[in-house]
């Protein structure tokens, strides 16, 4: 069966600085015809920046919509244009104040597919470099370095909730798991 439905028309409701909202009209698999609402969001980039010591970076920040300060790995939007790899490397700069010797792509999520066309990209940053971070004039954030099988361990009991921050650290786990096995 051909699960796909086929925009018949689009409207744009919303445009903001960073969400703009759609209502679409689409024809489904059964020829019907129905409403689909939906976010688009520019996408976004995250990273586990892991040290020499084998602790994780991550950081202490209010998130608005849930109205409470949320833990998380740095991560930041896309620019228009712009290359997720370079997104990331600007976002660790700014947040953290590092820099990495060697970086690997842990692939993307999609955070929400029910109402947003978003697209993470989740990377693994290694061989840090510390120097000044530089914060947005809005960004209000905490890091702060923990082990990362603790981390992991938050993450595998719900004490770490943040989606992209659970979903990179099990992914980063794997692949480095697979590089100690050969």
């Amino acid at each position: 069966m051909d699960l796909t439905e086929k925009t018949l028309s689009s409207q744009q409701i919303f445009d903001g600085r960073l969400l703009k909202v759609y209502r679409d009209q689409v024809g489904l698999a059964n020829g019907d015809t129905s409403v689909r609402e939906f976010v688009h969001h520019p996408g976004g980039a995250a990273v586990v920046a892991l040290d020499g010591e084998g602790n994780v970076y991550l950081e202490r920040q209010f998130r608005y919509p849930y109205r409470k300060v949320v833990t998380e790995i740095p991560a930041g939007k896309l620019e228009p244009g712009e290359d997720p790899a370079d997104a990331i490397r600007r976002e660790l700069s700014e947040e953290i104040g590092a820099e990495a010797g060697r970086w690997d792509a842990l692939g993307y999520i999609m955070p929400s597919v029910g109402y947003t066309d978003e697209m993470l990209y989740l990377y693994l940053a290694r061989d840090l470099t510390f120097g000044d971070r530089h914060l947005d004039s809005d960004e209000f954030l905490e890091p702060f370095k923990l082990p990362f099988a603790e981390a992991l361990a938050r993450a595998a009991d719900g004490r770490l909730s943040d989606g992209k921050t659970v979903a990179a650290l099990f992914r980063a786990e794997r692949l480095m798991r697979e590089e100690q096995n050969g």
